[in-house]
């Protein structure tokens, strides 16, 4: 989905990486809109430890909208804006909602590239307001190699509040490092990452440190004459909380994988039709933290 935070299944995790642009075709102003059906083995909202082991269909509409200008020279500004609903079949207390504003600018030295970016969200869970989100991130990144990698760092700072669960509410900071390998152009390229995350809650036994793995291929093939993208990915999280949980009586500990996989296939230089596929494998000494899911999606969308 464009822009959501927090989602049905596992949360959709925000990827802090990249530009807040990067879904638009190249121009001052871009727009993208997608409408489709997602299947969920296990509703769940992973922001609060919450999973149904009930399975349900959901509708998805999603929009978004973006521009770009010039400041002086090698100086880029970028605003946008994303929206996106689910509207879940059975389980409406789980219909989700986000709305994202975003900010970023940057400036070229000439090899080095240099900027910061801000993003504010909220989110709705159940028709409720659910969290809103703050989250700031400078950062510098630069070609090596020829041109053959892309090398960029950030920090990132998120004030979380959590709308009738003010224990919840949190402060994260956390490094963030990637690199983009061209193995052939844009045609093939391998993304790795790490980022460590410290968080500080109002309730103790939320804080937490994690370390965090990922990598992904980016691969474009020819279907029928079109240029379709294939993604596949995986996400590594270890998650050690610094106080005891009450509920357990001890200091949880989580362990999560995610893999996901997609297929883009455009029908015309506007229309795209997608397909996704998630499974999400958290083991937790929490009992509810601890589940798997399945996650299916169809998509039909726009960029202009």
């Amino acid at each position: 989905m464009i822009g959501m935070l927090l989602a049905t299944g596992a949360a959709a995790q925000d990827e802090a990486s990249g530009s807040i642009y990067d879904s638009f075709k190249n121009g001052p102003f871009s727009a993208e809109f997608s409408a489709g059906v997602e299947y969920d083995s296990n509703v769940s909202v992973i922001e609060i430890d919450t999973s149904t082991a009930q399975d349900d269909f959901a509708a998805q509409f999603d929009f978004g909208l973006g521009a770009e200008t010039d400041l002086g020279e090698n100086t880029e500004v970028k605003v946008g804006y994303n929206f996106g609903q689910d509207i879940q079949f059975d389980v409406s207390a789980f219909d989700t909602q986000s709305h994202r504003l975003s900010g970023e600018i940057s400036h070229d030295f000439g090899g080095v590239e240099t900027g910061a970016s801000y993003q504010y969200i909220y989110s709705k869970l159940g028709g409720a307001g659910f969290l809103r989100m703050h989250r700031a991130s400078p950062y510098v990144a630069a070609y090596v190699a020829d041109k053959k990698a892309y090398l960029r760092a950030s920090y990132i700072y998120t004030d979380k509040t959590f709308i009738g669960r003010p224990t919840r509410d949190a402060q994260v900071n956390a490094g963030n490092g990637e690199v983009f390998y061209f193995v052939n152009g844009l045609r093939t390229y391998i993304i790795a990452g790490y980022r460590y995350e410290s968080a500080d809650a109002v309730a103790p036994e939320f804080d937490f440190n994690s370390h965090n793995i990922k990598l992904r291929l980016n691969q474009r093939i020819p279907i029928a004459g079109a240029k379709s993208k294939f993604r596949i990915g995986w996400r590594y999280e270890d998650r050690t909380y610094r106080s005891v949980t009450p509920s357990i009586g001890a200091i949880r500990a989580d362990e999560r994988h995610r893999f996901n996989a997609s297929l883009e296939v455009p029908v015309s230089d506007i229309v795209y039709t997608e397909l996704e596929y998630r499974y999400d494998d958290f083991s937790s000494n929490l009992p509810s933290a601890d589940f798997n899911q399945n996650v299916a999606t169809f998509r039909i969308g726009g960029r202009i």
